[in-house]
């Protein structure tokens, strides 16, 4: 589409108003807008949790009337992550890599964290880390170009470190995630 900045505005403005059901759902938003504002100066519970309760309702619908389209439009979106995560190329891999370093050096010098969640983290990072340093090694002991995303996985050694090194860094994620959601509830908890 070959539309100028004044022409995508227009369109984007006349959007809405193309259908009924287009007219119908930017009424639903703009009401259910005007009660999230308004319960901002109210602080009424009842409210936040009907209209919390509503917007899964009407996602529920759309699921449900289009379970099909959406299926696929899910599977399709999830596909190139899948292939990412599984068939990282060397900068995704790298970037990785040094998300899980920053997570333990993070780790060490926190100082209000459990022993626990301390050998954990150690455990999942440092062992991510290593399993990095050993495809790398591998790499130039083998001399396998890491620009080259086939000539990676065309040797299985190579294609099994990473796909434990991933699998590792998903479970630290996954580790970190679940921590940090048990973590902020505890505290709330000890507030109340």
């Amino acid at each position: 589409m070959d539309l100028n900045l004044f022409e995508r505005i227009v369109t984007f403005i006349q959007m809405p108003f193309q259908s009924f059901l287009s007219i119908e759902l930017l009424l639903i938003f703009v009401i259910l807008y005007i009660f999230l504002i308004y319960n901002l100066k109210r602080k009424n519970k009842k409210v936040k949790y009907a209209l919390a309760g509503l917007l899964i309702f009407f996602f529920f619908l759309l699921v449900f009337y289009y379970f099909d389209d959406m299926m696929t439009v899910f599977s399709e979106t999830i596909k190139p992550f899948f292939r990412a995560f599984y068939f990282p190329n060397i900068i995704f891999y790298n970037l990785v890599a040094l998300i899980s370093l920053v997570i333990l050096i993070y780790t060490m010098f926190k100082e209000n964290t459990s022993k626990l969640n301390k050998i954990i983290t150690y455990t999942f990072t440092l062992l991510h880390l290593f399993l990095y340093t050993l495809f790398v090694s591998m790499a130039i002991t083998n001399n396998i170009s890491l620009v080259n995303q086939a000539s990676i996985y065309r040797h299985d050694e190579m294609f099994v470190i990473v796909f434990f090194s991933q699998t590792v860094f998903l479970l630290l994620v996954l580790y970190k995630v679940i921590f940090h959601f048990c973590y902020v509830k505890r505290e709330k908890l000890k507030n109340k």
